[in-house]
């Protein structure tokens, strides 16, 4: 054990970042991090945060992580893709206690330099959901990306921007992919070769979450 405690702290964060990259790699650092002064502050280098991998903790978790100096917000701000995605989601569902984690004097913070990292963004975090999340995920959310779309844009940008309408074709797509909702004999009738070759090539997934994104990056500019 000597020997162990004898190796420098690269080897040591290397040791660590290999053992977050796994299925566990979340819940693994928590625990190791709990053992000793050493390992807390190994686990709390960005380097280290930025790959831990919360892929065996849902994204719908994020109540369990209500804490300033958790995992989850000391990962987002190393920008791990998936801790910032889990707190896009938060704010989207409104959740208070990251609002106002966030929030500065009740002004968004970074407002005027959302690239900026280190500290939290919202533009940000929900550019990360909208991006990263899982169909499964996306589909139910399109009221809550309406009333964000509006709250940072206005109604009347919101709208003749298009946003609105891209999001409601994404999530409506995701929701018709799980649900099956929609049969062949629901389908209008076809009319020329047009309408055939668009029936039969309707846009995908991804296209329709590529739609959302490249109109919300034009809205708000500076954040990939």
């Amino acid at each position: 054990m000597a020997g162990f405690w004898s190796l420098n702290d690269e080897i040591l964060s290397l040791i660590i970042t290999l053992l977050v990259t796994s299925a566990d790699g979340a819940t693994d650092l928590a625990r190791l991090s709990a053992t000793c002064r050493k390992f807390l502050a190994l686990s709390r280098m960005s380097k280290v945060l930025k790959v831990v991998n919360f892929e065996n903790i849902s994204i719908d978790d994020y109540e369990d992580h209500r804490h300033r100096k958790g995992l989850l917000c000391l990962c987002a701000r190393a920008g791990n893709p998936a801790a910032e995605s889990m707190l896009g989601k938060a704010l989207l569902h409104n959740d208070a206690f990251f609002w106002r984690v966030i929030l500065e004097h009740d002004r968004p913070r970074l407002a005027r330099v959302p690239q900026a990292s280190g500290l939290l963004c919202h533009q940000k975090l929900v550019r990360r959901f909208i991006c990263d999340a899982s169909d499964t995920d996306i589909a139910p959310m399109r009221i809550p990306l309406f009333s964000y779309m509006i709250s940072i844009l206005g109604y009347d940008v919101a709208w003749l921007s298009g946003i609105l309408l891209a999001v409601s074709n994404m999530c409506c797509y995701y929701l018709e992919e799980l649900e099956d909702v929609v049969s062949f004999e629901q389908m209008p009738p076809l009319r020329g070769i047009d309408m055939a070759l668009a029936w039969l090539t309707p846009p995908s997934g991804e296209a329709h979450r590529a739609e959302v994104l490249e109109i919300y990056d034009k809205m708000v500019p500076g954040l990939e």
